[in-house]
């Protein structure tokens, strides 16, 4: 199952405003052999809302070539934009496709609903459905999460993980479909308590760092993966301080991977961050 295991986002370099594909390709053939169980391209850490339609059909191109499963952002403004994008995810290869309630104007329930439900529908591929309020201003209530569950082409749910994450996945299990997480801090506690996927910002940057914790929660050595996870907390720190979008290009550029933010966001200098650069 696409939605399962751990689940690195990658950034999508830009130079000069536009998607630089030679340093693009150099992300992609590096995290390929990184260990991941899949790759979450075109989602908020790709810079997804800030490239037309076009640039992410030329993304996907590029990330077609992957031999690790992947899962594409196909969040739009409107919903026919999101149903070309799932058709192109299709033709390019991806195994599943992620999207999130991306509006300019905030959605009614009803529009919600019908959103998701739309896409569903017309996919080709199954969809994980994220509720993201901190990026689009909109939560979906449990009920809606629930209802959307009832549709067979709804395979997938990411939220963000609680600190107390044990009542939230009970609920959300118990749906028709496999439960994952967002927020790199909460996501091992996550993990260890049964939840389906973690979706990290953090993994498709620097998938060295966080491989080894998944591979400990696999192994049941709880506390190997506890372990791992405490010596991240500074740079998760950093993640909340600055944004994790902004941090994972500071890393990305660190790496040898120069890119850009788009304008007007800025680049953070965090000289801390080079203990975090894997050798």
């Amino acid at each position: 199952m696409i939605f399962e295991g751990l689940s690195g986002f990658p950034i999508t370099p830009l130079k000069k405003g536009r998607v630089d594909v030679t340093t693009l390709q150099k992300i992609r053939d590096h995290i390929d052999t990184a260990g991941l169980d899949s790759i979450g391209v075109l989602g908020s850490t790709g810079s997804f809302a800030y490239l037309s339609e076009s640039e992410r059909t030329l993304v996907m191109e590029c990330w077609s070539e992957l031999s690790t499963p992947w899962i594409a952002g196909i969040s739009a403004t409107t919903t026919r934009e999101a149903i070309r994008s799932a058709k192109a995810a299709h033709q390019y290869g991806a195994q599943g496709v992620i999207a999130n309630a991306f509006s300019y104007v905030p959605l009614s329930a009803n529009e919600l609903t019908a959103y998701f439900l739309e896409v569903a529908d017309n996919s080709p591929l199954p969809l994980c459905v994220y509720d993201n309020p901190m990026t689009t201003g909109q939560t979906l209530s449990y009920e809606l999460l629930k209802s959307l569950s009832e549709h067979p082409n709804v395979m997938g749910a990411k939220v963000f993980a609680q600190l107390n994450n044990e009542e939230q996945h009970a609920k959300l299990s118990a749906l028709n479909w496999q439960a994952g997480y967002a927020v790199d801090k909460l996501c091992c506690e996550a993990m260890i308590n049964g939840a389906s996927a973690w979706y990290s910002t953090l993994a498709g940057t620097v998938p060295e760092l966080l491989v080894p914790v998944m591979t400990a929660i696999k192994q049941g050595d709880d506390n190997q993966a506890r372990k791992l996870n405490k010596m991240l907390q500074p740079l998760y720190e950093m993640m909340g301080q600055y944004s994790g979008y902004r941090v994972v290009h500071a890393l990305a550029n660190l790496r040898g991977w120069a890119c850009d933010l788009p304008s007007p966001l800025l680049l953070p200098d965090i000289p801390e961050l080079m203990q975090f650069v894997p050798k």
